[in-house]
């Protein structure tokens, strides 16, 4: 839980807010101070209930109108909606510019700009006159960065703040964070651990750790750090939603679908959450659950600031959902309502999409030309034929599926390209071709063992992956194969005959 969190539940708070709510269904807005006003304005906000924080912030301005807080609110709203010049022109009126808070939201503005490297150097020519609070200075510089997702820049601020303040408690966080963001994961583990030995109800520390685990594939690692995080504070959402990206990423999306559903009832304006679990409803065939999810996570979209360019994918999602649900053609119009939003990096994954949408209506001639139109555009030409295989291979077509995953192989080269032979065996086994499945079967786990999991772990549940040739084998034939345990497949993958 943030610190503003554990205020709006703090006691101070609660009886501040109801004493200003009580005042206002009575018809007036009592007296209060700038900072307690703009405290509400911004708990109000953190609803969406956006009349109200500005009822509240309004009152605040009249009553104090040469107060910074209100104004930096003000200006923070007009910045979080895109409207940079007007947010700037609120802070160029406050008088009191050498206050903290107009220097912050000055380097942020430079930020949203595209000019961090300029608002690094802003802040560093500010820093003089904050001697009186320089830690607190130094850290509020790094936080900055690490909210932009700037985190060259904010591993520079840290080691200011290191060099001035060796001793301040949130460095071993702010760096352990600063090496998550720079995606060195490893390095941020044992700093993680670290802390939470010394602090072992740190929930932030448990969220992260669940995060770092996520990222580094160990996902009941990852499930057991966010439990321990929701043992401190059952209703901590960043807990959820890591409980949810765990789930999601080792595809038990049934579960993932139950978490991040808890977590988008309290942070309901979050737009990755939602195409997260609108991914999870698709991957699930839960077609019909998942249009008004999808309808919901457009308005968000429209609502944003920043959030248009997620339009194209919703619509993307859209059309297949009314596809599967013998729709076709509001799913087309979708397409092109995509195509009308989307840019040109994005065509050629319309173009499989369409694609696909035609292969389902039976309809092979146009389904042939979507597909050759996207790997006329795609920049990973052998990627993208993998990937209409795979749509071929789906919808049934599994002679055209093989002849393509045999043309990718051929794109990869020999050693590399092998990664098809799980997709392989995969179509043999849906054309009833049991010994050309067996053929390719026994290869697979040396060739993408994860792949072959995915592909046939419910077919030979608590089997590990190398004795599925035997199972299958004995499926086939009645019988184990001859000299089981040399047949397991325990040969190197060096020594592959490919």
């Amino acid at each position: 839980m943030d610190d503003s969190n554990k205020y709006y539940q703090s006691r101070h708070f609660l009886r501040l807010l109801h004493r200003y709510e009580k005042a206002v269904s009575e018809g007036h807005v009592p007296y209060l101070e700038a900072d307690e006003l703009t405290d509400i304005a911004e708990y109000y906000m953190t609803g969406k209930q956006d009349a109200k924080a500005t009822q509240a912030i309004q009152a605040a301005i009249e009553m104090h109108p040469d107060s910074v807080d209100p104004q930096i609110f003000l200006a923070r709203q007009k910045m979080f909606y895109g409207q940079l010049d007007e947010a700037r022109a609120i802070v160029d009126g406050i008088t009191e510019q050498q206050d903290s808070e107009v220097i912050y939201i000055r380097a942020e503005l430079l930020i949203k700009e595209g000019k961090a490297a300029d608002a690094s150097a802003f802040l560093l020519r500010q820093e003089e006159q904050m001697q009186d609070s320089l830690d607190t200075y130094l850290y509020d510089c790094t936080a900055i960065f690490m909210d932009y997702d700037q985190w060259e820049l904010a591993q520079e601020w840290l080691e200011r703040l290191r060099e001035s303040f060796p001793s301040h408690p949130q460095l071993p966080i702010m760096e352990a964070e600063i090496q998550m963001g720079l995606d060195n994961y490893e390095d941020a583990l044992p700093m993680l651990l670290s802390i939470l030995e010394e602090e072992p109800y740190n929930s932030e520390a448990w969220n992260l750790l669940a995060e770092t685990y996520v990222a580094l594939e160990m996902y009941p690692d990852a499930l057991e750090a966010a439990d321990y995080s929701l043992a401190i504070n059952p209703k901590d959402c960043n807990a959820l939603l890591m409980k949810g990206n765990a789930y999601m990423r080792n595809e038990q999306t049934a579960s993932a679908i139950e978490y991040y559903t808890q977590y988008l009832e309290i942070q309901p304006d979050d737009l990755s959450v939602r195409l997260s679990l609108a991914i999870c409803y698709s991957s699930e065939e839960r077609y019909k659950e998942l249009l008004p999810l999808l309808e919901k996570a457009e308005q968000y979209a429209r609502k944003l600031p920043d959030r248009e360019n997620d339009l194209p994918q919703i619509y993307q999602m859209r059309a297949y959902a009314l596809s599967r649900l013998e729709r076709s053609t509001e799913a087309f119009a979708a397409i092109e309502q995509a195509r009308k939003l989307g840019d040109k990096n994005m065509a050629w994954r319309l173009d499989m999409t369409e694609g696909d949408i035609f292969l389902h209506f039976k309809q092979t001639k146009q389904a042939e030309e979507c597909f050759a139109a996207a790997l006329e555009k795609s920049p990973e030409q052998g990627e993208t034929l993998f990937n209409i295989a795979m749509i071929y291979s789906n919808a049934g077509y599994n002679d055209t599926a093989i002849d393509l995953l045999d043309d990718v192989w051929t794109i990869f080269g020999t050693r590399e390209g092998r990664f098809v032979v799980p997709y392989l065996a995969n179509c043999y086994l849906r054309k009833n071709d049991m010994e050309s499945f067996l053929g390719f079967l026994k290869l697979a786990p040396f060739c993408d063992r994860e792949a072959t999991v995915q592909l046939f772990r419910d077919r030979f549940p608590d089997v590990a992956p190398e004795d599925y040739y035997a199972y299958a084998y004995k499926e086939v034939h009645g019988v184990f194969p001859d000299s089981f345990k040399e047949e397991r497949g325990e040969e190197e993958a060096d020594d592959l005959p490919f």
